[in-house]
Parts: structure tokens; sequence; C-alpha cells
């Protein structure tokens, strides 16, 4: 299996493209590194392998020590196998607005691609990463693995965006852990709009005093596919903050949304949502909010709704015009209109490209 296999379109479809600026890139196939560039001074990309020797902190104070290497199955697979993945660096103070783009491309039938990322941003650094995963046109099933831990130092910000587009064959089990330093900002976006055997994933965030982490989902789950997926949030220090909004659509497909706040001090801040759209009678969503508070000076909230296309929606939008197929895919366009703030344009618009796309049939 070479690059050869997997054409343009489906490298853009996860937000790696060639023509878009970008501050650094990395590139894995199935366990090979292909691409690691920066393009920006106090930005430094290079494979875990190698940073774990460069660096010994990494290895001895990041690797492995907020994801629980014991956590299950996968994560035990994870940490016997070779280290394959990224470690991206932000220097102190380095604000950066272009974003990385990450490429994990898996190729052969058969076999699993076990992946650990590390994220490190210095004191008030500013970086966005855009992280695609997606499978070559003619590749059966398989079994993807990835782990990523993530650091966050005082008054830093990072926007994480991770754009999914597995086959059908395909069983993924991401595990994810953020520390939120002081002051800091973490945006996490996920965005999965085709088929996929089954996705389990509930990344955690560890919020310090005055930092915010915000978690947003827009999921599309086509038949059979089935997402067990969501997120939690620990609200560890005074003042600190966290959101959690997903959108689900069902064409068929099962969902499982996965939702927690736990405010552990005073003055921690919170709310949830999600928001599901079943367009037949096959799918099914399953929402599961959790709020857990730990001390009487705390503010979390939750609200859920699940429902169908409103007819009268659907009867206005085709007096105006309209056909029926056109009318509910502009419903549903709208459902799934999430806007991020504090979310880069550039960033913004490529998730809005990729939705636009695959309700349009291109993906």
């Amino acid at each position: 299996m070479s690059i050869q296999d997997f054409d343009s379109e489906r490298l853009i479809n996860i937000g790696y493209d060639s023509c878009t600026a970008s501050c650094g890139k990395f590139m894995v196939l199935d366990h090979t590194i292909l691409d690691k560039s920066s393009n920006i001074s106090g930005l430094h990309v290079m494979p875990l392998s190698e940073a774990c020797k460069a660096y010994p902190h990494v290895r001895d104070e990041l690797f492995f020590k907020i994801v629980d290497k014991d956590k299950n199955e996968n994560t035990q697979l994870a940490a016997r196998s070779p280290v394959v993945g990224y470690y991206v660096l932000v220097d102190e103070g380095v604000k950066i607005e272009e974003p990385l783009q990450a490429a994990f491309l898996f190729g052969t039938d058969g076999d699993v691609q076990v992946i650990h990322n590390i994220i490190e941003l210095k004191e008030g650094a500013e970086l966005n990463i855009v992280n695609g995963c997606t499978t070559a046109h003619n590749c059966g099933a398989g079994r993807h693995i990835g782990v990523t831990e993530t650091y966050l130092g005082k008054d830093s910000s990072l926007g994480y965006t991770m754009l999914h587009n597995w086959g059908s064959t395909m069983e993924v089990f991401p595990v994810g852990a953020t520390v939120v330093g002081e002051g800091a900002k973490y945006i996490s976006n996920y965005v999965a709009m085709t088929s996929v055997k089954n996705i389990v994933s509930c990344p955690v965030a560890y919020v310090k005093e005055h930092g915010s982490a915000r978690f947003y989902s827009i999921i599309y789950a086509r038949e059979p596919s089935f997402f067990d997926t969501g997120a939690k949030v620990v609200l560890e220090g005074d003042g600190a903050s966290g959101e959690i909004i997903s959108r689900v659509v069902s064409e068929g497909g099962t969902v499982i949304s996965r939702q927690m706040l736990s405010g552990d001090v005073k003055g921690t801040l919170g709310h949830m949502e999600c928001s599901g759209l079943l367009l037949n009678d096959r799918g099914v969503i399953h929402s599961i909010p959790e709020l857990r508070g730990a001390h009487p000076d705390i503010n979390l909230s939750h609200e859920a709704a699940l429902g169908k296309i409103s007819d009268e929606e659907l009867s206005y939008l085709m007096t105006r015009g309209l056909t029926e197929e056109q009318a509910r895919s502009l419903i549903i366009r709208g459902f799934l209109d999430l806007r991020i703030e504090g979310l880069p344009k550039k960033v913004q618009m490529l998730v809005d490209e990729i939705i636009d796309r695959s309700l349009g049939g291109t993906i």
C-alpha cells in the first residue's frame, strides 16, 4: 500500500490539502511516517519516538501519564506496540494562526493501526490542529487505536479538530486526555459524516484554575454505523468552565452520546446539550447526560432533545418551491450548523465544507 492508493479527494475530505496554507504537516500511512514538517519558528513537529529520545521529559513526564495504559485492551496494546505518532511542541509565547495539518491513513486489510500522539503547549502559546483519518478506497476491515495526550501550559490556547472519514468495515478506538492549565483554553471539534462499523471514544479534560474546555461534535450516523462517543470535563480549579455540545443525525445508525461535567471546587461553571434528529425508524440515538457536583458553589446544567424533522418546516419550504428532498437536506444542514466561538475562520470553513460535501453525496 502506498500514498497513491489515496486519491486527493480523500485527503481533502479530512482537511489534508496541499493547496491550503499550514504551519506544518504530519502524515502516517499504516505505521510509516510519510511527512513531518514545521514552517514556523517555535513550532516543533517530530515523530514521538524521536521526541522520547531527544527530550527526556516527554518519556518521563508526558508519555502515558494522563491516559492509563491499563485502562482497557486497546490502551494495553498501544503500550506494547512500537511508538508511532507525533510530538508537537509550541514554545512559550508563540502564537500560530495557520493550522497544523495531520493525517492518519489506514490501508492494510485486517491489520491494527496503533497511534500515539503527544501535544505540548508552553505558557502563552497558541495553535490549531486539524487531525484527519481515512482509509484507502479499496480497504477492507481493520482496527484503529489512537492515543492522544495533550498538555496546555498557563494561558495557552489549542483548537483541536478531528475529521473522521472511515470505511464501513472499520473499528475505531480513540483515547484522549487533556490537562488544561491555569487560564488556558481548549476547544475540541469532532466531525464524523461517513459510515463506520463502530467508533468508541470519550475524551476527558482536566481543567485548572480559570481554564476552559469545550467539546463540540457533529455526527451523521448512516445505517448500520455504531457510535459510542462523548466527552468528560473535570473542573478542578476555581473559576474553571466547561461546555459539551453535540449534534447527532441518525439515518439508520446507532449513536450513544455520553456527556459528563464534574464540578469539584467553588466557582466552576459548565453546560452541556445533545440535540438529535432521527430520519427514519431504524436508527437509535441514546443521550446520557451526567452531572457531578462536589461543592455547593457551582453551576452545572444540561439539556437534551431528540425528534424528527418538523412537518411544518418541511411543508413551508416545499411551498417555497423546494422539492421534499431539497427541503429535508436544507433542514438537516441547518441543524448541523454549529458555530464554534473562537475557532479560526479557515478551520470553521473547512468543517462547513466537509458537512456540505457529505450531505451533497460527494463524500
